[in-house]
């Protein structure tokens, strides 16, 4: 017994460590030029509007594309997407360094994140290829908490390759990153989707779409999942004017603040691991929810008390760092969890789901220009609260509708 246990740990150690650069990628791409933003709108003489673009259209892709990449993974595996995915990502991210103006950064943009999204597609879809029940959202909360080492690492290292360099020099990286990552997969992602499987492209991938959207747990947790996506993204698309052009931080010292969210983001992932085996997949991402908002209300508080600070700006961010990780960790366990025969389609609409309320909710919260914490903190009250409710209303039904076997289990 304790062989096979110690078997079972050194597998799911093996995964997170081939799978996390298919993961993090993303979050590098996110993060790495958010300390170049001003700088980009000023060099292409552009506007926060169209400087918004860049990261919300790179949202709205990662989304979209997974319900194309998603089935096709079901089709005909795991490890082509991974292959091909990647080699979209690095010719995205050249394109990207070369940009001559705005217009052609957001096409090259948008290239990168068909790339990106393939490859989280994927990886989510290997998780539940190889694992059940609660380990599978265990898994997804430690390979949450390798994204949290790109918000820790990535802004210190773009502003810095921004003051030594140029911004360029970032999608550089980004490119260079995408080439190890290719090989690496290569030699290391075996297929791991069973051939008893494999689904069909025809009629059969909508009537797939249909039964995934229409459960219950898949919609709860998708949501959950999407608020914690959004409030992260909006404070993404907002920090780099609220430390560096308001609180007039230097752009090679922004980093450190972002990172301090990764920090927490992290360590939430961690917990988050942990809480899934131990407490379930719902009490999981109910405590993130209840987090969630309680970090817009501190935030409301320290705006209306402390006026524009950094402490009034981080102090609340430190709360979501922890309650966002709960939620997007567990909540795509518990949304993926329940259909093991076409994880790669339930895994896409997930994606694409988070991804384009991601993009549609960071539109409407930026659509005015940037100058206080308020529009964050309105975000995250208002979702966090929305999830919340959610979920208790979910508990309370469970019992009449039998909603997903993993929350019988240990969820109630």
């Amino acid at each position: 017994m304790k062989n096979n246990r110690a078997l079972a740990a050194r597998s799911l150690l093996a995964t997170i460590l081939i799978l996390a650069p298919q993961i993090i990628i993303f979050a590098l791409a996110m993060d790495i030029y958010a300390p170049s933003i001003p700088i980009i709108q000023t060099t292409f003489v552009t506007t926060q509007t169209m400087m918004q673009l860049t990261i919300s259209l790179f949202s709205l892709m990662t989304g979209v594309g997974q319900l194309l990449l998603g089935p096709i993974a079901d089709q005909i595996g795991r490890r082509k997407i991974v292959l091909f995915s990647i080699s979209i990502f690095i010719a995205g991210s050249l394109l990207c360094m070369l940009a001559p103006n705005i217009t052609l950064l957001i096409i090259a943009r948008v290239i990168q994140a068909f790339g990106a999204c393939g490859m989280m597609v994927s990886a989510f879809a290997i998780v539940r290829d190889l694992f059940l029940g609660d380990d599978c959202a265990k898994v997804y909360s430690f390979l949450n908490s390798t994204i949290a080492l790109s918000p820790l690492l990535a802004p210190i290292v773009g502003g810095y390759l921004q003051y030594w360099l140029n911004w360029r020099a970032s999608f550089a990286l980004l490119a260079t990153i995408g080439v190890i990552a290719l090989i690496s997969a290569f030699l290391n992602i075996n297929e791991t989707l069973k051939p008893e499987n494999r689904r069909s492209l025809k009629k059969e991938l909508f009537i797939d779409y249909w039964t995934v959207a229409k459960s219950p747990p898949f919609l709860i947790y998708t949501f959950c999942a999407s608020a914690g996506f959004i409030g992260f993204l909006t404070f993404f698309s907002s920090s780099a004017y609220i430390i560096i052009d308001l609180l007039k931080i230097p752009a090679q010292h922004f980093g450190f603040y972002f990172g301090f969210i990764g920090i927490l983001f992290f360590i939430g992932s961690l917990i988050g691991g942990h809480c899934a085996k131990s407490l379930g997949t719902y009490k999981t991402v109910l405590i993130g929810a209840i987090l969630m908002p309680l970090s817009g209300l501190t935030m409301l508080a320290c705006h209306w008390y402390f006026g524009l600070t950094m402490f009034a700006f981080m102090a609340p961010m430190a709360i979501m760092g922890l309650g966002g990780a709960l939620l997007m960790g567990g909540g795509a366990g518990g949304a993926i969890e329940p259909f093991p025969e076409m994880a790669g389609t339930a895994s896409a609409l997930f994606g694409c789901l988070q991804f384009v309320s991601g993009f549609l909710i960071s539109q409407i919260v930026l659509a005015w220009k940037v100058t206080s914490t308020l529009p964050l903190a309105y975000t995250l009250t208002l979702f966090g609260l929305l999830a919340f409710v959610l979920l208790i209303l979910f508990n309370g039904s469970s019992q009449k509708s039998n909603l997903g076997t993993v929350n019988q289990r240990k969820g109630f």
